[in-house]
């Protein structure tokens, strides 16, 4: 977790990747869709395919319904069996977690997101398909992660949130996690992570890729400053005398800058509330690769180099701004001597990142075109399968 929230808003890159881009296009589709791939997605960390495909069949715990199973198999996964009754449970779950209880309800939303009980059956089936899969795969690629991996993740994980087990613990369970359940998804990230690396592996990427990039995207880290930052913190339900003790403590410190008395870096060491910065002199690096508030950026876009700013005031208190240093080319990159390191090495890390992504995705592409995936016809009588004749889509809908 970032350890600088007193001036940022988030830490998202200003720039995405042709990655992040596919995955904002992904973040558009409807909320039904997403409603789909998030309960399969959270149902495939909680069961153990492997144990399940050993005696030949995918499927989950058996509970008491209200509606009718119709029994048969659904699929085949190189001759694992995920059962009808795996399938119907599953759509049934998210018909009911999400209020589609009433067959019209149900019809409606099928048809504002394009899909057909039919449609629907074969996205949730492809969902275990692939879980499947990549079980299969990390299995046969030694990609598995140990006990002492997934502990050492979530004591990071903790200590990341502030350092409390517990309020960790209490946090996760407003998201429907448990410990459990947690370290399983940090389990399945980790050995995920594993088969990238072993189906995936790519070489860094060249000086040349590096200015490529960054010339088809320069209009994003032109222009581009690095600042530090002195805080001086006011809590938003603070008094105007506390707010007015902040101020002053805040001019002092400028005061002090711009008489000599001190230097910005020793400044920021003896009176910044932001205690991450405070030990890089205030430094918070280039503004395009992260975010600041609004109150920061504008004030930071005036500045040139060495210049500070004076009193800011944002929701977290009020900053003293140093600029200190600026990326402008005009025209077009010619040499990676001309970019500045930090940037260098997170244009670095996206094209490569971006090359991870394409090889892994030819690689998925063809491991699961070599499995023998069976898809059976729908039974007519699962509880999911409404008649959709005379339903339109409603306004705004994805159709």
């Amino acid at each position: 977790m970032n350890k600088k929230p007193r001036i940022k808003r988030e830490q998202e890159p200003a720039a995405p990747s042709a990655r992040e881009r596919k995955q904002e296009r992904k973040e558009k589709m409807s909320k039904g869709v997403k409603i789909v791939l998030v309960a399969i997605g959270c149902l495939a960390m909680l069961l153990s395919v492997t144990t399940m495909a050993c005696s030949g069949f995918l499927n989950e715990a058996t509970t008491e319904e209200s509606y009718h199973l119709t029994g048969g198999v659904a699929a085949t996964v190189d001759g694992v069996n995920i059962t009808e009754d795996t399938v119907t449970k599953q759509i049934m779950s998210v018909r009911t977690a999400y209020g589609y209880g009433s067959d019209g309800s149900w019809a409606q939303y099928l048809v504002d997101n394009g899909l057909t009980p039919e449609t629907y059956r074969e996205q949730v089936i492809d969902s275990y398909a692939n879980q499947y899969l990549q079980t299969q795969a990390i299995n046969e690629y030694d990609a598995s992660a140990t006990d002492e991996e997934v502990e050492s993740a979530w004591n990071d994980a903790v200590e990341n949130s502030g350092g409390d087990e517990k309020s960790f613990i209490e946090s996760l369970a407003t998201y429907g996690y448990t410990e459990s359940s947690y370290k399983e998804s940090l389990r399945n990230s980790l050995e995920l992570d594993k088969l990238r690396s072993a189906v995936a592996s790519v070489d860094d990427p060249t000086d040349q890729q590096i200015v490529d990039y960054l010339n088809e995207n320069l209009s994003t880290y032109n222009d581009a400053r690095r600042s530090s930052n002195i805080l001086i913190s006011v809590a938003s339900d603070a008094t105007d005398e506390e707010k007015a003790e902040a101020q002053a403590k805040a001019q002092e410190a400028l005061d002090k800058i711009n008489s000599g008395e001190l230097i910005f870096e020793e400044a920021a060491d003896q009176y910044s509330d932001d205690t991450a910065s405070k030990e890089d002199g205030g430094d918070v690096g280039w503004d395009k690769l992260t975010t600041f508030v609004t109150e920061y950026q504008d004030a930071l876009s005036q500045l040139s180099v060495d210049q500070v700013s004076g009193l800011v005031e944002s929701t977290y208190g009020y900053h003293i701004i140093k600029c200190t240093d600026y990326f402008h080319v005009d025209g077009q990159v010619s040499s990676i001597d001309e970019v500045p390191t930090e940037i260098r090495d997170y244009i670095s890390n996206i094209v490569k990142t971006d090359a991870e992504g394409d090889a892994y995705t030819t690689w998925w592409n063809d491991y699961k075109e070599q499995a023998n995936i069976e898809i059976n016809p729908m039974p007519e009588d699962v509880p999911y399968n409404v008649s959709l004749d005379g339903v339109e889509p409603s306004s705004g809908s994805t159709e």
